[in-house]
Formats: structure tokens, C-alpha cells, sequence
């Protein structure tokens, strides 16, 4: 997968276009956001069904840092942006009403032949509030 097709991947997380962002997900993929806090998810309908009420919760927008091909995986550096949405809640990240959180992100993602996500890593290293 290039960065342009990854972008695309991009623009349907933060167009909140499910139907799209589904067909980067393998049916068995696995994302492996915290397995700290039991945030493993098996399988693309798992991914979806995580989103799908978050964003209904929190306004998250994403963009790449840093973009590295390997042939069979990514690697990716980027920059989130959560805005809780006003009257709203969620339990996957811990986010007050009147602030920003702002995350910095490792993910390593691998692919199947038809670059498509098999298995997904994520590790935030820099995360900060600010008043929104």
C-alpha cells in the first residue's frame, strides 16, 4: 500500500465513512489498540462496531506524520485530535467536556495481498489536553 491509497484509508476514518473504511479491514483483522485495558478487537465488524457509537461521542480527526512502506506492512506516525461532543459520552478514552486531547501514534498495520489490514498496532507516546 502506497501513501496516497493510505490517505484514502484516512479521508473515510475522518469522513466517518464506515461502508469505505471497512473494505481496508480483512474479515479476520486484528487491532490491538490497549491490551492494557482489554482494547483488542478481533475481526472488521469488531473495528466498526467500535467506532461507529464512539464517533457519535467524540470528534476525532487524524493525519499522518510520517508514512513508511514495507511491502507487507505500514508503519505510521500520526497526529489525533478528540473532541468530546457536547451532551454526549463514551468509555474508551478518557476525555472531559471542554478539552481537546491531542495524541501522537505508532501504528504498524500488516497486509494481506490485496493490501488490506490483517493485524493492527497502535502506542500513543505523546498525549496533552487543552482547553477546547
Amino acid at each position: 500500500m502506497n501513501r496516497s491509497r493510505y490517505e484514502q484509508y484516512l479521508a473515510a476514518f475522518n469522513g466517518k465513512d464506515y461502508e469505505t473504511l471497512g473494505r481496508f479491514y480483512a474479515d479476520d483483522v486484528e487491532f490491538i489498540l490497549s491490551q492494557e485495558r482489554g482494547l483488542v478487537f478481533h475481526g472488521r465488524d469488531a473495528i466498526l462496531d467500535l467506532y461507529r457509537p464512539f464517533h457519535q461521542a467524540v470528534d476525532e480527526h487524524v493525519e499522518v506524520v510520517k508514512f513508511a512502506s514495507g511491502g507487507d506492512f505500514l508503519a505510521v506516525e500520526v497526529d489525533a485530535e478528540f473532541r468530546p461532543i457536547p451532551g454526549t459520552s463514551q468509555s474508551v478514552i478518557d476525555l472531559p467536556q471542554g478539552k481537546v486531547l491531542k495524541v501522537t501514534t505508532f501504528a504498524i498495520y500488516d497486509l494481506d495481498p490485496e493490501d488490506r489490514f490483517t493485524r493492527i498496532r497502535a502506542c500513543s507516546y505523546s498525549r496533552h489536553y487543552e482547553d477546547a
